[in-house]
């Protein structure tokens, strides 16, 4: 009985190493920046942000019909989205 025992012992013992060894969470070491990359870096902090030139196009500055079909549009969906009872 004491063999048995001991064959299973150690199957467990290696399967639970092995399970530890995978599931243990290593820290990578981050790359150390070249000189010159460490230059860029601050540059760019240092450089004043340029100003957004793009901009979402707001409902203010839309006009009557744009806002009229726009509307429509959201209806639409909001229709196509509903089920069951709202729909009938």
């Amino acid at each position: 009985m004491s063999i048995v025992e001991d064959i299973v012992k150690s199957v467990v013992d290696g399967v639970m190493s092995e399970f530890k060894r995978k599931t243990r969470r290593t820290r990578r070491k981050r790359r150390a920046l070249t000189p010159t990359e460490r230059l860029q870096r601050i540059e760019k902090l240092l450089k004043a942000a340029s100003r957004q030139t793009s901009r979402k196009k707001t409902t203010r500055s839309r006009s009557t019909t744009q806002k009229r079909r726009v509307r429509t549009k959201t209806q639409r969906h909001r229709r196509s989205l509903r089920t069951g009872k709202a729909r009938r």
